[in-house]
């Protein structure tokens, strides 16, 4: 009966899994049928601290000569943003490039998170972006 008592408790979504989960964008290109896609798993730890795991951007074929770049952005609880470095994929794949796992931490609670893709000229220049839908901190 303890057995099955503790595997139940096992069973029981956590607070902590509430706004964890998968945030992704997809952007189309306007000038041409290309598209890009950034996608990862977030996973709050604390009130200061994110995981971004998996975080994978991908260029999406046909090729338009334009390459796709991702970054994380986070919010605080005192309302000024962060952002992290873009990471960029122009391999046109079938996967995209997966740039594993990124750990935000600081000494301010973060509010929310999110993720934004751009398709860019080589210029610098973004073509069209989009964001994920936010995802709220539960330990704020």
């Amino acid at each position: 009966m303890l057995g099955i008592a503790a595997l139940s408790g096992l069973l029981v979504a956590s607070p902590a899994q509430a706004a964890d989960g998968v945030s992704s964008a997809r952007v189309e290109n306007p000038d041409r049928a290309g598209a890009g896609y950034v996608r990862t798993t977030v996973d709050f730890v604390s009130r200061t601290r994110v995981v971004f795991r998996n975080f994978t951007v991908r260029d999406i074929c046909p090729a338009d000569n334009h390459g796709v770049r991702a970054q994380m952005e986070w919010t605080h609880t005192d309302l000024t943003t962060g952002y992290s470095a873009w990471k960029v994929d122009t391999s046109c794949g079938s996967h995209g490039t997966n740039f594993g796992n990124f750990v935000r931490t600081g000494p301010k609670p973060i509010r929310v998170v999110r993720v934004r893709v751009c398709i860019y000229k080589r210029s610098g220049q973004h073509l069209a972006c989009d964001y994920s839908l936010s995802r709220d901190n539960q330990y704020t």
